[in-house]
């Protein structure tokens, strides 16, 4: 089957996960298609960081392994967001502060590397309000700037999580931590 991109994007996590699992999307060509929403979608601000050639590669992993080991993997090849405050092994984590900026960590966060292990993927980083102190998401202190709303630009997603709240509804990524 092929799939247009309106259908891949209209996926829930479950049914990405499944028809990764049934081999009937590639998840090379789902992490494609999200990567290339993400970056239509820039102006929205919701993600800090896009890892483009590691989600990728890690896609090609998933597609690359054998039916009966993907089944073992609850969440194979689910592109999920992370909360720029959760600690990404390799992936810059910055709060949302300038005093972050640059800090590369050396391991994964312990739920971040949970859901690794379940066969999931890191699509980028999530805006966020600075040090996740306040509710709107409306940060000015990084490059990133304030997360808009996908539905209304002019408002706000809020929440301090309101980047992996805004990459979600923009169908950007499934499934995130915020």
């Amino acid at each position: 089957m092929t799939w247009t991109v309106d259908e891949q994007l209209a996926l829930t996590a479950t049914e990405a996960v499944a028809a990764i699992q049934s081999g009937r999307i590639k998840a090379a060509d789902y992490m494609a298609t999200l990567l290339a929403r993400a970056a239509a979608l820039s102006s929205l601000n919701a993600l800090t960081t896009l890892d483009l050639d590691g989600a990728l590669a890690a896609a090609q992993r998933i597609d690359a392994l054998p039916p009966e080991a993907k089944a073992r993997l609850p969440l194979a090849g689910l592109p999920i967001v992370v909360k720029d405050n959760i600690n990404t092994a390799g992936l810059q984590t910055s709060a949302g502060t300038p005093a972050l900026e640059g800090f590369v960590p050396q391991t994964n966060a312990p739920s971040v590397q949970r859901l690794l292990d379940a066969g999931a993927i890191v699509l980028g980083k999530a805006n966020m309000h600075e040090l996740a102190f306040g509710i709107t998401s409306t940060n000015f202190a990084t490059h990133a700037g304030p997360v808009r709303n996908p539905y209304d630009p002019t408002l706000i997603p809020g929440g301090s999580s309101g980047g992996t709240a805004a990459a979600i509804a923009a169908r950007i990524a499934p499934a995130g931590l915020g």
